[in-house]
């Protein structure tokens, strides 16, 4: 965590700025806190492997006292959940190989993590609407010297779309620590995590963002008043408040967790002049090629009928308007084939077969099928230039296919 974080951490219980107590064990490089213990008006968190835990859970409680005991690797074992010995042993070797993989260490942290669903996320259509919409909207809202923050942003993935659109590093927020640290690792380097819940108040300053997020989580948190409330409070003035794929409750979702109607949701944000979408139609438009028109609103009736709705929270009318963003040609990772896709060699050729990777990921996710082919036949010369950072021209085609992707370094 880096100092100018610091500066706009505040507790989540008493609302106080926060400072390194230095006189217990902590260690800081240059301008980066590694591990800490945090202070305020009331309570005392542990920073661990640079990330602040801004919550009173018994695992953080835990870590704060490893940390007060000068054993940081032992607080970041417990952050991990790992408290089977040999699992951990083999998570922390695996984690001090500089080669491995993000799919090495999702699978070393065990089946109970949601691996599968992170490792296939920059093709599933919930991450097409939110990183076009997220896009969008930085581009309209952020300067140079602004922030943004992403809420339940698990690892990173949504996160990454904002690291290039201001000087300041993205916030990332999540309750899970194992996430903030893949995130940061891998998924979106150089993002600023911050462990915190979102069911209680949330550990910023007041304005701190020009661009506040939460993408596929909102449904998920019982507190939703407290939540939009304190989005709402984190925007700066002239700012932007964005929900996506939120579940709606008048539709049924596999996953539906604790939706609430489309009225529900406007009720909430009433205080930043909500504009809802229906997320089935912003798709259609992006898988289509066709600009991601916010000037258009959705009938009701489109809107009540889809399963999971965008929220877009702001009183700048240059939002709202089409957004027909750039091809990108340099990779912010490197671009390699969407490993949903089989790879068969076929003589000079290589077929590409989709393979989603169960039942139950194929009927959340399906609507991939809009822009995913279920089987493409390819140049093996063309494909053996990938990895690349830039683009090969003959596989254009298929990254707008999203068959092809831009992922992170030592993805998969």
């Amino acid at each position: 965590m880096r100092q100018d974080t610091l500066e706009i951490l505040r507790c989540p219980y008493c609302g106080g700025r926060l400072e390194v107590v230095t006189s217990s064990f902590h260690r800081v490089e240059g301008d980066e806190i590694r591990d800490a213990i945090l202070g305020c008006h009331c309570c005392v968190f542990p920073v661990v492997s640079g990330i602040p835990v801004m919550h009173l859970e018994p695992a953080s409680t835990a870590a704060r006292a490893l940390i007060e005991e000068g054993q940081p690797d032992r607080a970041a074992r417990k952050l991990f959940a790992l408290d089977d010995d040999g699992r951990a042993e083999r998570f922390e070797e695996a984690a001090r190989s500089p080669a491995a993989t993000f799919r090495e260490l999702v699978d070393a942290l065990g089946p109970a993590f949601e691996g599968g669903y992170f490792l296939y996320r920059f093709s599933d259509p919930t991450y097409l609407v939110a990183d076009a919409v997220v896009r969008a909207v930085a581009d309209a809202v952020m300067d140079p010297q602004g922030r943004a923050i992403d809420i339940c942003g698990g690892s990173g993935h949504l996160t990454r779309s904002l690291a290039d659109r201001a000087a300041s590093a993205p916030i990332l927020a999540d309750l899970y620590f194992a996430k903030l640290w893949l995130a940061r690792r891998f998924t979106a380097p150089g993002c600023e995590p911050v462990c915190c819940d979102a069911n209680a108040p949330l550990p910023f300053a007041r304005g701190a963002f020009q661009l506040v997020v939460c993408s596929d989580a909102f449904h998920y948190i019982w507190t939703k008043r407290l939540l939009a409330a304190e989005m709402i409070r984190l925007a700066a003035a002239g700012g932007a408040v964005i929900v996506t794929h939120a579940h709606n409750a008048n539709q049924w979702n596999p996953s539906a967790g604790m939706p609430l109607p489309p009225a529900a949701y406007r009720d909430l944000f009433e205080d930043m002049d909500p504009h809802l979408f229906a997320e089935s139609e912003l798709l259609r438009e992006i898988a289509g090629g066709a600009p991601l028109d916010l000037s258009r609103p959705h009938s009701r009736e489109t809107i009540d009928g889809d399963l999971a709705l965008t929220i877009i929270a702001s009183r700048r009318p240059d939002i709202f308007r089409p957004h027909r963003p750039a091809a990108a040609t340099t990779a912010r990772g490197e671009f390699r084939v969407n490993p949903l896709y089989a790879v068969e060699p076929d003589g000079a050729r290589v077929r590409l077969r989709l393979r989603f990777p169960s039942p139950d990921y194929e009927e959340e996710y399906g609507a991939a099928r809009m822009y995913l082919a279920e089987e493409v036949s390819v140049d093996r010369a063309a494909l053996d230039a990938l990895p690349a950072e830039r683009l090969p021209p003959a596989l254009a085609e298929l990254a707008r296919r999203r068959v092809v992707l831009d992922l992170p370094k030592r993805y998969y």
